[in-house]
């Protein structure tokens, strides 16, 4: 007992501190939790034999099974870098604390007819290899396999267990202890995901296999008359999953990494000088001095740890600034579009600003007051069409879209534009009526303002129009028919007085004002007739 605690001890203590001497800023600390399984076949079948013996005895009995427990562990990783991945080296201490299982079975009275207490513990100690691939982007997921081998020591294991008779009197008391060291393997997968350089968290899983025999130690209580000692055959074997806590460490100190700035430098001390010259620059806010003095460390040393991190830290800040320039820019340049009423633009370049910062104050108040501007606007707009001012209500809409409205007010624009076109179409065709009717064009003038009327059915001033050509176009006809009859009374004079000549002009100009007419037709016929009888031959001179 006491050789395999000093075994155990020396174990823990000795990888430990080797654990401590190979730290680098590759080590790190895991400290898991979670459940797992345990066979115990030997302990179950003996509970299973308890409680089959108990129910021929009509004892109500219900002993409970050793199956599961809590594992707790602490690993210490080294962790080798190869091309193609990860190669640790680690040593597990992992505890193992089953369930207690303290379970009774009862006479048919109450009394209890058989108790049984078990409290069993291991801890496990081992060394192993595991392989890792990891992504060195976010969000730093490592996944890996690995396989350990140690030993499992017992400790606080022990059994209580008394039988009573029905009337209440004790058959038998006693108190069993194992103790000895077993070996144990674990094989495991799982993976660890690193919020940062130093703090991750890890889920895994894997199988356990510890089983072996251990010395049984018999201390009699009361009424006991079996052996003292014997062995028995335990089985902690099981799965297991665990969720847990990456720490990762660097002990190396500042000035041991400076140092390593020489090792590979063409010049030593010299690089080292600049580095902490670049380093002093850059405490003092001066990036873009130690921008130039750390990429000289860097052609001098070559590749190092610090020197590549300080190049980093000088770029971020680097990188700062320049976005705080060109924030500065850009509100300028959407200030000079906004005074001269340029809000497009400016809303812009003021979005631009807000998607470098989502927070810059300046950029959000005018974006939120274009928003307002232009739904302002844009109601002023709706209101004007409204009242039939289409022109004002265009000017309206369109700053409504200057101000960064778009489909809405697009399509607002589109309507209005619409009515214009129709409005400019309908005056220009009601003026051209207008100009027909001052030249008594009266019908020419009436079809200009039907089209107006097929424009727009409702427009009074073409309906009007149209009834006074209409009534300008009766009285030419009365007129008309009056100087018609006139005319064919001084034709038929003529006629009689045999001025055929005269009759003749009459009548044509009656055609010409009403060519249908037949009386003036016939007059013609019969003057020609007469005309071509009275012909007389006439002889020509040589």
């Amino acid at each position: 007992m006491k050789v395999g605690r000093v075994i155990l001890c020396f174990i823990f203590f000795f990888s430990f501190i080797s654990s401590l001497v190979l730290l680098n800023n590759t080590f790190d600390i895991e400290i898991f939790c979670g459940l797992s399984g345990v066979k115990m076949e030997d302990y179950n079948k003996y509970i299973d034999v308890a409680n089959d013996k108990n129910k021929d005895l009509n004892v109500n009995t219900g002993l409970k099974k050793i199956e599961k427990g809590i594992t707790p562990e602490i690993n210490f990783n080294y962790n080798i870098k190869t091309p193609f991945m990860i190669i640790g080296l680690y040593l597990k201490n992992q505890f193992l604390i089953i369930f207690d299982s303290s379970t009774v079975a009862e006479w048919g009275s109450g009394r209890s007819a058989q108790v049984i207490d078990a409290d069993f513990n291991v801890f496990y100690s081992g060394l192993g290899c595991r392989l890792s691939i990891a992504n060195n982007e976010p969000p730093y997921l490592t996944g890996f396999i690995g396989v350990d081998g140690g030993i499992c020591y017992y400790f606080w294991n022990n059994m209580y267990e008394a039988t009573y008779q029905e009337t209440g009197g004790n058959i038998y008391e006693v108190r069993k202890n194992w103790s000895t060291m077993i070996p144990g393997m674990n094989i495991e997968a799982g993976i660890n995901w690193m919020f940062n350089e130093t703090i991750g968290f890890g889920l895994k899983g894997g199988y356990r296999l510890a089983t072996g025999n251990v010395n049984v130690k018999i201390n009699n209580i009361n009424g006991w008359t079996g052996p003292t000692a014997s062995e028995d055959v335990v089985d902690y074997s099981g799965f297991f999953g665990l969720a847990g806590l990456i720490i990762k460490f660097n002990i190396q100190s500042e000035a041991d990494k400076e140092g390593q700035i020489n090792k590979n430098s063409k010049f030593p001390g010299l690089s080292e000088w600049i580095y902490k010259e670049a380093k002093s620059l850059y405490e003092e806010g001066l990036y873009k001095q130690a921008k130039e003095k750390i990429l000289e460390a860097e052609k001098i040393a070559g590749d190092n740890e610090l020197i590549i991190k300080l190049k980093e830290q000088i770029d971020n800040k680097l990188s700062s600034e320049n976005t705080v320039e060109k924030i500065s820019r850009l509100l300028k340049q959407a200030d000079d579009y906004r005074y001269k009423r340029k809000y497009k633009n400016a809303r812009k370049l003021y979005k631009e600003v807000i998607s470098i910062d989502t927070e810059n104050k300046q950029a959000r108040f005018y974006l939120d007051e274009f928003d307002n501007k232009a739904k302002e606007e844009y109601n002023k707009a709706v209101e004007l069409v409204n009242q039939g001012k289409l022109k004002k209500s265009l000017k309206s809409v369109e700053l409504a879209i200057e101000y960064g409205m778009e489909k809405e007010a697009e399509d607002l624009k589109n309507e209005i534009e619409n009515k214009l076109n129709k409005s400019n179409k309908k005056n220009t065709l009601y003026n051209e009526g207008v100009d027909k009717y001052r030249k008594g064009e009266y019908e020419e003038a009436i079809n200009k303002w039907q089209e107006v009327l097929i424009i727009d059915p409702e427009d009074k001033e073409a309906k009007k129009n149209i009834d006074k050509a209409m009534e300008k176009i009766k009285e030419m006809n009365k007129e008309e028919e009056r100087i018609i009859t006139k005319n064919i009374e001084e034709a038929k004079n003529f006629y009689n007085i045999g001025n055929f000549d005269g009759a003749l002009k009459k009548c044509e100009f009656v055609l010409r004002l009403k060519p249908e007419n037949d009386e003036c037709k016939k007059m013609i016929e019969e003057i020609k007739k007469i005309q071509e009888q009275n012909k007389v031959e006439v002889i020509e001179k040589r």
